[in-house]
């Protein structure tokens, strides 16, 4: 997401002001969780995965006035996953993916006159997804009988393959000369059940007992909450620190839509150490989120099969989130 304007030292686009970000995202998720129980490591080879994303975000914002502003937000992905299960179940193997994913436009609007609240505002945000990231991308799947041209797991996958609808929030408050206290959060809606593709091992019915919740890839919803507080560094003039917690997630039932398809739902909690850096027109900052909590997540198809491999999620045991912002 784009840095927080009227937060964290930084001031408020005016009108007819752009703001251009770049953001770049990695984590390396590996810890294997069912339920809340953090299971041991590595996981055995019928649930382990290890899953390496890398995604840059470019996205421009316009004001339009100084309490309404819209941004455009297009990602690119570049992932990998390791798995025994999507191949043979003997020898550990690695699926690849790369490509544009699914675009943003939001419109954010301050809830209270910039003018007049310098130090404290609150802002809506709403907007909506197109599906323009791929979300069959193939890799090779080595099986017994040889490599055979599959879909990757919908963890690597550029886009979704649907609509989605976008809303959430932000806040910030001064409260005393140098600290601020801060919150967002952003739900991303998909009503679209499936999108079509495949499961990497939909057509194994060994694997998937011809349930379709284990075959077909499913669009669920996602979500992201943060709230903390910024703390500006005394004799460095643009330099904050901020301490915070995060909790980022994938729903096991989406608000609007159907829930069935193959999809791995499930959250995580972390403490998020930064900074951020001001100096004229640019912004810098960078975040480090560390898993403390992580959760797995039933499915419809879990539910249906009794599967006692149900609710089996991998989550990274830390992030490092960096971002760039210029304004013109």
């Amino acid at each position: 997401m784009a840095p927080s304007l009227g937060c964290q030292g930084t001031s408020y686009l005016e009108p007819r002001d752009w703001l251009l970000t770049f953001s770049y995202r990695h984590y390396h998720a590996f810890q294997d969780y069912q339920g809340s129980i953090q299971l041991p490591v590595p996981s055995p080879p019928s649930i382990y995965a290890d899953t390496r994303v890398n995604l840059v975000d470019v996205a421009v914002t316009y004001a339009l006035t100084n309490r309404w502003s819209f941004t455009l937000q297009v990602p690119f992905a570049k992932a990998s996953r390791a798995t025994y299960l999507e191949h043979d179940f003997v020898s550990l193997h690695t699926m690849r993916a790369s490509g544009f994913g699914d675009a943003q436009l939001i419109a954010n609007f301050w809830l209270l006159d910039p003018t007049t609240h310098p130090n404290e505002n609150v802002s809506a945000k709403f907007g909506f997804k197109p599906p323009t990231g791929v979300a069959s991308k193939k890799d090779y799947s080595y099986r017994e009988t040889g490599p055979v041209l599959r879909p990757v797991d919908p963890s690597i996958q550029p886009g979704t393959g649907g609509w989605g609808l976008v809303f959430g929030a932000q806040a910030f408050k001064k409260i005393y000369a140098r600290a601020s206290i801060y919150a967002d959060g952003i739900y991303l809606s998909n009503p679209k059940e499936m999108n079509g593709t495949e499961s990497p091992y939909g057509d194994v019915p060994e694997i998937t007992f011809n349930d379709i919740g284990y075959m077909i890839d499913s669009i669920p919803d996602q979500y992201s909450v943060r709230a903390g507080i910024s703390h500006e560094i005394p004799r460095i003039k643009g330099l904050s620190g901020m301490f915070g917690v995060r909790m980022d997630g994938v729903k096991a039932r989406d608000l609007f839509g159907g829930s069935d398809g193959y999809r791995l739902p499930g959250y995580s909690i972390s403490i998020e150490p930064g900074a951020s850096f001001s100096h004229g027109k640019n912004f810098f900052s960078v975040n480090v989120p560390v898993t403390v909590r992580g959760h797995g997540s039933k499915t419809l198809a879990d539910i249906r099969t009794e599967n006692p491999l149900a609710g089996i999620v991998t989550i990274a045991d830390s992030q490092l989130i960096l971002s760039y912002s210029r304004r013109f």
